[in-house]
Parts: C-alpha cells; structure tokens; sequence
C-alpha cells in the first residue's frame, strides 16, 4: 500500500515535534546510547501510552527519551486515510557522548516502518 501525502506529512510533524523536544539529559554528562520509546497516539492525536523498547541501562537517559515523547505532544490527529483508532509507533533516540552530538532518528523513510504505519494496529 502506498504511503499517501496525508501520512507523510502526518510522519513529518511528529518527527518535527519530536525533534523540537529534544534534550540531553544534564544527569548524564559524558554518556550515551540508544533507547527506543514505544508510544500509542489515539485518532485526535492525544499520546495514550509511552514504553521503553529498549533501554541505554543510564536510567537518566532512558528517562529523557520518555520525557522526549511527554514534550512533544500534543500530535497532530491520525489522517483520514488511517482507519485505526490508534497508531503505534516506535522511535530509536540516540544520544551521544556530548550534548552537542545528541541526535534522535525519526526514521520515517523506513519501508518496513511505512508498511506499518499503513495498517496501523490492525488487531490490537
């Protein structure tokens, strides 16, 4: 199924929130690593739920990336074209060593994320 303009946009604002929330985490100067926040927006685009996927194990760390997706809310409402009642996304947040290198991925270019964001928690 391809990704239409509506959903591509929709993946552009919440990278862009997303992006615009961002924050090293002053309690973990000189560390870095990669954690994996899992989050359920309903349809109006309100955040339901947020999860660690994965954890860096720096509890600070893990904590920004949670506050991260808590910052950048509230989302923009699910598109038309998607017919669930919520979406499920998972984004990798990978902070480096020094704030200045601190860089979460939104990889919204992904196929494989694409195909699912097209059929969106189908039986969940």
């Amino acid at each position: 199924m391809p990704v239409t303009p509506s959903v591509a946009a929709w993946t552009q604002d919440i990278s862009n929130r997303l992006r615009q929330a961002r924050r090293y985490p002053p309690l973990a100067p000189g560390q870095g690593g990669t954690a994996k926040v899992g989050f359920r927006i309903d349809h109006a685009g309100h955040l339901v739920s947020s999860w660690l996927v994965e954890n860096t194990g720096i509890p600070a760390i893990d904590a920004e990336a949670l506050a991260i997706v808590e910052r950048a809310q509230p989302f923009a409402a699910l598109p038309n074209d998607v017919k669930d009642d919520t979406a499920v996304l998972t984004v990798p947040f990978i902070f480096g060593r020094a704030s200045a290198s601190f860089n979460p991925v939104a990889p919204w270019d992904s196929p494989a994320l694409m195909a699912k964001l097209n059929s969106v928690c189908r039986g969940c």
